[in-house]
């Protein structure tokens, strides 16, 4: 069978069944068809060809890794894309909490008082609402730069780019926006006896 032609999920059912050898051959004509995507996606991240093509490939091995995996609930460049940004946002938060003069050498993290179970099930149940909360009151667009950037710290000019955003004022409209938003919601909540 002419495997150029074949659909992705053909591709990932033969890549599934074959040996080895041949495995290679299939994720590469797969690969092929999304590199270009893939390396868009990641230089939004990254804003430099070279850190986006480096990324792109860590994000094909990956996929490589998982691909036997794929159950086919979404369509596969919906679950490529999801790896894709798993990985841009693990890159930008690694860089991002990197010293500057660290030299790469390992740091070493004191365990807080607040890490036992009673607290980290607390932290837990706050996680929960919180995203609940966010999920009732805002849009996606607006969850999105929210979360970026106050639950992955993320500056301001940074998810701007990353989400190519085109308005004038970037993600700080949606900011202002989201938190007007959830303080009226909190609002109506509190006068609902705090039921979301």
């Amino acid at each position: 069978m002419g495997w150029q032609d074949a659909s992705d999920e053909a591709l990932i059912q033969a890549f599934k069944q074959a040996p080895a050898e041949e495995r290679r051959e299939l994720a590469s004509l797969l690969f092929e068809r999304h590199y270009t995507r893939v390396a868009r996606w990641c230089f939004r991240y990254t804003g430099e060809r070279e850190s986006a093509a480096d990324l792109a490939q860590t994000v094909f091995m990956n996929v490589y890794t998982h691909l036997d995996g794929f159950q086919g609930a979404s369509r596969f460049t919906t679950w490529l894309y999801t790896i894709t940004r798993r990985e841009c946002l693990a890159r930008v938060t690694r860089e991002r909490s990197r010293p500057e003069d660290s030299d790469d050498e390992a740091l070493v993290e004191v365990p807080s008082p607040e890490d036992d179970p009673e607290a980290q099930a607390s932290r837990g149940n706050q996680g929960v609402y919180a995203r609940r909360l966010l999920t009732a009151a805002l849009d996606e667009l607006e969850r999105r730069v929210f979360t970026l950037h106050y639950g992955d710290e993320m500056p301001l000019d940074q998810i701007t780019r990353v989400l190519g955003l085109r308005n004038t004022s970037g993600a700080k409209a949606y900011i202002v926006s989201a938190k007007r938003k959830l303080a009226r919601f909190v609002r109506r909540v509190d006068a609902r006896g705090g039921r979301l």
